[in-house]
């Protein structure tokens, strides 16, 4: 940590404080949490987090912590008090980086300019990561068209995504040039889960579905998921509207007779979500790679299937059987 004196250090506001004072410090989040079962180090944990904080640490004093978190959610899903475990993260971080963020100036510049309103009700937003895998954006794409959902064309809202994920957040003006950009939307398909909880915040009105429930719901690609199909939850978007969710993929599992990436407590095991750290620099505490043999350990199936873009690479370099996206299937 960078010599500080203790009035030098951001703190806590209010706001913040009364979003984890309800920690009973139960524990129970670290069953799912994939920073504690690969370091066993509570202090790298929300749970270690918020206890420090309950007993006067700074967000400074956390910032090994803070960076360690990979913002799967999972924690915040189990949570017996619903602390919003994901939020409080990011603001901590946002916190901290208030120093150190660049000019408003350089931020707009390089920001999302939304040169044109989205076209159509139903709005497609790729990501990056698809996006870069023609093939898989084409397919989507295609697929999509049939339920009249259409790719956001030139703009896309992944930078701001970044830059609330290393806790910088974004600038007043941006969101409202993206309000007004989204005035006809009613409804987006999301491949980046990080994003699913700002835009349900940002758009209460507008309807927010990930890119595997998307594609589930046609009914080609649901009658083509088998029984021995391992399918991955994308664990970000699932776990930003958990209560939900677990029933739409029970209602999906049981139909199918497949298996999916949860755990015993339901929520999804993250896999690619350590790949936004790489972009800020910070060095993980998670193997991904680790989290794949975990997700694959002592399960016989006959396929793999993937939500997540991100995720192919490392399944196909671990998995003894096919691996294929969700749009993929057949």
């Amino acid at each position: 940590m960078k010599n500080m004196n203790k009035t030098d250090m951001p703190m806590v506001t209010e706001g913040i404080k009364s979003r984890y004072e309800t920690c009973t410090g139960c524990g129970v989040c670290l069953l799912s949490c994939p920073v504690w079962r690969q370091t066993r180090d509570v202090m790298l944990t929300v749970c270690g987090r918020t206890r420090a904080l309950q007993n006067g640490s700074s967000p400074e004093e956390l910032r090994d912590s803070l960076n360690a978190c990979v913002l799967c959610g999972a924690c915040g899903s189990v949570c017996p008090v619903e602390l919003d475990t994901v939020g409080l993260t990011t603001e901590l971080r946002a916190l901290l980086n208030v120093k150190n963020a660049p000019p408003r100036s350089e931020r707009a510049a390089t920001g999302t300019t939304f040169r044109k309103a989205f076209s159509g009700s139903k709005v497609f937003l790729p990501g990056m990561a698809v996006r870069k895998n023609e093939q898989i954006f084409q397919g989507i794409t295609r697929l999509l068209e049939q339920d009249n959902a259409l790719p956001s064309a030139d703009d896309d809202i992944s930078d701001i995504a970044a830059d609330i994920e290393a806790g910088v957040r974004p600038e007043p003006k941006q969101l409202e040039k993206l309000a007004s950009a989204m005035s006809g939307v009613t409804e987006f398909v999301v491949a980046e889960g990080f994003l699913h909880r700002y835009l349900r915040a940002w758009f209460p009105e507008k309807k927010v579905i990930g890119l595997g429930e998307a594609l589930l719901r046609l009914p080609e690609i649901a009658k083509a998921l088998k029984p021995g199909d391992l399918y991955v939850i994308e664990a970000r978007g699932y776990h930003s509207d958990y209560k939900r969710l677990v029933k739409f993929y029970d209602s999906v599992r049981l139909q199918a007779g497949c298996t999916m990436s949860t755990s015993l407590q339901r929520a999804a095991i993250p896999v690619g979500a350590t790949e936004p750290q790489k972009q800020r620099g910070c060095s993980s505490r998670v193997d991904s790679s680790e989290q794949v043999r975990w997700i694959l350990d002592r399960r016989k199936v006959d396929r793999v299937v993937v939500e997540s873009v991100e995720d192919m690479g490392i399944f196909k370099n671990l998995s003894p059987v096919n691996v294929i996206h969700v749009s993929e299937l057949r």
